[in-house]
């Protein structure tokens, strides 16, 4: 009976803040730019992982912007102006190192700091990587999304 009032009293109360326990989720919110916030972008094409890292970077102060193709995620870094790259480098349509190839001719965007975050710990990719300027090159399995967060502030200098 009090989950049915805690439910009927969420539906009728715009300000009430859903609680995913009782099966309820938040509407998801547009992406809008928002001036002062260092800006992130992270391409990541697993949509929970993706999601996971979003709120996260969110709940630290960022602004997200995600991507979860290497094309899309090529693109994004063009367009933008970004300060810190989270790149996975398996993905579909272009991998992580070809969009960094990429990125690294793009006058506009070729500075942009980079950290690959992977589940793929094979050296000659990790190398190739390093050679093309990631800042960082991290296992995902080995990281929790806290020490990326503590990665990317220190990297940022906050």
């Amino acid at each position: 009976m009090a989950a049915q009032q805690t439910e009927q009293n969420s539906q009728s109360d715009p300000t009430a803040v859903n609680n995913p326990s009782q099966g309820n989720s938040l509407p998801a919110q547009p992406v809008e730019q928002t001036a002062g916030l260092p800006r992130i972008l992270i391409v990541e094409d697993d949509p929970i992982l993706g999601r996971m890292y979003s709120e996260k970077f969110k709940s630290e102060g960022y602004e997200v912007i995600s991507a979860q193709d290497g094309e899309a995620g090529l693109q994004k870094a063009k367009e933008g102006n970004i300060d810190m790259i989270l790149l996975d480098v398996m993905l579909p349509r272009m991998s992580g190192i070809d969009l960094l190839e990429q990125l690294r001719k793009d006058d506009n965007a070729k500075d942009t700091k980079v950290i690959a975050l992977t589940n793929l710990a094979d050296q000659s990719e990790k190398d190739r990587a390093i050679a093309l300027g990631v800042k960082d090159y991290l296992v995902k399995a080995m990281q929790t999304p806290e020490q990326v967060v503590t990665k990317v502030n220190s990297l940022l200098g906050r």
